[in-house]
């Protein structure tokens, strides 16, 4: 899959400490925009944070690539996100709880996300 494929080579540029990353955001064939994670924190991403959650939610790549979007730009579309590990090795990345509450208030309609068997999807 192409843009899993970029996903991937967006994941190796991630900085993070413990998992890389990368995150493509697609409508009708048209790439939207990409993000890798970062230890930075996100104050929009806090606000989808399960009551029961106490820590500052970290700066995901799938809420990098909806920022700065407009919700009618971000409607109906799909994100692609992958993890690499330490090794290059290719490792499950599918969308957290707050992620996917973020995804859902923009109207992303799916995920499709890297396993270490290969990939899964989910509808949003």
């Amino acid at each position: 899959m192409r843009h899993l494929d970029l996903a991937q080579k967006i994941a190796k540029t991630s900085d993070h400490n413990r998992s890389r990353h990368g995150a493509v955001l697609v409508r009708g064939g048209s790439i939207l925009n990409i993000a890798k994670n970062s230890n930075r924190y996100t104050k929009f991403g806090q606000r989808f944070m399960p009551y029961n959650m106490k820590w500052h939610a970290t700066h995901h790549a799938e809420i990098g690539c909806i920022l700065g979007l407009d919700k009618s730009t971000t409607k109906g579309s799909t994100i692609y996100v992958a993890r690499v590990g330490k090794r290059g090795d290719i490792r499950n990345s599918k969308p957290c709880p707050t992620c996917q509450a973020v995804l859902r208030h923009v109207g992303v309609k799916k995920a499709i996300y890297t396993t270490e068997d290969g990939w899964g999807r989910m509808k949003l």
